[in-house]
């Protein structure tokens, strides 16, 4: 049997829904703007009815419904989409890092530009071409110096640019370890505050709000896989790691660097790789330039500075024929053109007499700031024996003896022209280097920053494309959890109504209740 003020309960009931729809609508609206908010929405029920009496049947026909009342509040959100943008979102982080970084590398390069290296080693070039021309004018050898002191200065400044870049790589992998560490406890906690509060019944709507939004910062930085537990707890693995599990946290490493597969510790790892490369391969030309083997080709009259095998027969000034591989002993003055197997712009030098008296051979150009036999950016330098002195730029190929000591023909530039042409001498490189194998200098350095262009290139197009993919996905998440103002509005319209009607309905139930109690049974008295 129903209460006689069972129409009051139905409407305070009914207020109350509405009131309770109206406050989170509220709520929505004011998080509008609020980054990883999802829209929340009441669901409501029916209460359970008054049933007809009766011993053995609960459904009976003839029940008297009771009202309503909100069963939950839920977030409206799609799991299945969560997962597509954290996807999504952890190759965007490594991206952004890898393409950020090719970037520093092209602007340390510089190419091409008038300030390029490629600039600079042509006016090194077109130095030795002066110098061919008038080996013993003092300007030709100032201006060599000059050339090849900004050449080797060149190759430092660069050198200690791709150093700094890595250190700021290394640097930034801290950081963003540090920062997925702060994410990661976080969410440790998050998990706690969120199974507490749904063991008693309630919905942690806010709280797993936050906990998303803390599992879509970290994806991009580390690749993560993650799987909810039936007391609503998160579990996460990140770079082969399991950071969280349950409330317990576990810290990432700079070496999980190593093991991340996306996001931006990825895109750092790629990054140190492709520095590392850029390094290598300036490092391969510089020594190929000073000590690459190189086929060369002198011109008759050259006097021997050292024993010397020739590649083929050459007469000497006495008729003597000195057949191909044989030695040809020093001081021998050669009549024939003679071609040998030299090892770089230094091995073209020391065969080479200066300007001194009495004349000097077997100088190298280039040394190396730490004695080491390969040639780097970093340990390259002008002899400073050379440097200091022009006058042991070794230019001539031959010599006259006066009061028995070598003087070298002042006019004589035969191995400055040769000096001059290793420009347009083929070298072999390293095969992993670039996608030339062979090539003058100019050839190596064009593949090199032809090769690093199109890694560049690559990187920009796999960000844009990547970007718009996360554009993509983000879009169709907010459009199933995002705030529409539109939306809310309507519903406002719609809660209002209800909660007036719930309003008046209990005003009519008032005013038949009153009339029962207060004006009723005055009749004989």
């Amino acid at each position: 049997m129903r209460s006689t003020f069972m129409g009051l309960e139905t409407s305070k009931r009914a207020l109350l829904t509405q009131s309770t729809s109206l406050h989170t609508l509220g709520h929505n609206i004011a998080n509008a703007s609020t980054t990883g908010y999802t829209r929340q929405r009441v669901n409501v029920a029916a209460t359970r009815p008054i049933e007809a009496f009766g011993m053995m049947r609960s459904n009976a026909p003839g029940q008297i419904g009771t009202g309503v009342q909100p069963v939950n509040i839920e977030r409206i959100r799609d799991s299945y989409i969560d997962m597509q943008y954290r996807r999504e979102n952890q190759r965007l982080g490594a991206w952004e890092v890898y393409d950020a970084t090719l970037q520093s590398i092209e602007k340390i390069v510089n190419e091409p530009t008038d300030s390029g290296l490629s600039a600079v080693m042509g006016k090194f070039w077109d130095s030795l071409e002066v110098l061919n021309r008038d080996p013993s004018l003092l300007s030709a050898r100032i201006d060599l110096i000059g050339t090849a002191v900004n050449l080797v200065e060149t190759f430092k400044h660069m050198d200690t640019s791709f150093k700094t870049l890595a250190s700021d790589i290394a640097a930034n992998i801290d950081k963003k370890v540090a920062e997925a560490n702060g994410y990661i406890a976080n969410i440790a906690q998050l998990n706690d505050t969120i199974r507490r509060m749904e063991a008693l019944g309630d919905n942690a709507n806010d709280y797993r709000d936050q906990r998303d939004l803390l599992i879509d910062k970290l994806s991009s930085i580390v690749d993560v896989q993650y799987a909810e537990t039936a007391d609503g707890m998160v579990n996460i693995v990140a770079a082969g790691v399991q950071v969280v599990n349950g409330t317990e946290a576990a810290e990432l490493t700079a070496d999980n660097a190593a093991t991340a597969t996306e996001g931006a510790l990825a895109g750092y790892r790629w990054a140190q790789a492709d520095v590392a490369k850029v390094v290598d391969q300036l490092n391969a030309m510089v020594d190929t330039l000073v000590n690459g083997k190189v086929e060369i080709t002198l011109a008759n009259g050259y006097v021997a500075s050292t024993d010397m095998t020739a590649l083929n027969d050459v007469t000497l000034e006495d008729g003597t024929v000195i057949p191909a591989g044989q030695n040809i002993p020093a001081g021998s003055r050669i009549a024939s053109e003679v071609r040998l197997e030299v090892n770089g712009f230094n091995g073209v030098h020391k065969l080479g007499y200066t300007l001194s008296d009495p004349a000097e051979s077997g100088i190298a150009f280039f040394t190396t700031s730490d004695g080491s036999a390969t040639f780097t950016m970093e340990n390259i330098r002008v002899n400073p024996v050379v440097a200091n002195d022009t006058s042991k730029i070794a230019a001539a190929g031959k010599y006259d003896v006066v009061n028995g000591s070598p003087v070298t023909i002042k006019g004589n530039s035969d191995i400055a022209l040769v000096l001059a042409g290793l420009r347009d001498k083929v070298f072999e490189y390293p095969a992993d280097m670039t996608s030339l194998t062979s090539g003058t200098i100019d050839d190596y350095f064009r593949a090199f920053t032809g090769d690093l262009g199109t890694r560049a290139s690559d990187a920009a197009r796999n960000l844009h494309n990547q970007l718009n993919m996360v554009d993509a996905v983000e879009y169709r998440r907010q459009s199933v959890s995002g705030v529409s103002l539109d939306e809310e509005l309507a519903d406002m319209i719609r809660f209002q109504h209800a909660y007036n009607a719930a309003a008046r309905n209990m005003t009519t139930v008032d005013e038949m209740l009153d009339r029962i109690i207060n004006q009723m049974g005055l009749v004989g008295r």
